[in-house]
């Protein structure tokens, strides 16, 4: 009998001088999609018909976020930070513009 041959499938890509995991030809991160993994309003079908991806690549995109969830789980942290801090600043930036008026 002879060994089994392993049949890789590629969906992901990640381009030099990025950090982020998209979908081949699509422009959709790893990231994003991840988001959805559970939501209650975005079926896969509902995902696939606005986004313009196969069932496959959604779930090729699911897997890859399960083989590295932490990296990405800590990417996902990291972005929401920085838009917490930012919108603070922009909230400052507000109310010091609006105390001049």
């Amino acid at each position: 009998m002879s060994d089994p041959i392993a049949i890789p499938i590629n969906y992901i890509e990640r381009k030099p001088q990025s950090d982020y995991y998209r979908v081949i030809g699509k422009g959709v991160t790893v990231e994003f999609l991840s988001t959805l993994v559970d939501s209650p309003e975005w079926s896969l079908e509902r995902i696939c018909a606005n986004y313009g991806l196969t069932p496959a690549e959604v779930h090729a995109a699911w897997s890859f976020y399960y083989d590295h969830r932490e990296e990405i789980d800590h990417r996902l942290q990291e972005a929401a930070s920085r838009f917490d801090v930012k919108r603070e600043q922009d909230a400052d930036k507000y109310e010091s513009l609006r105390k001049r008026i």
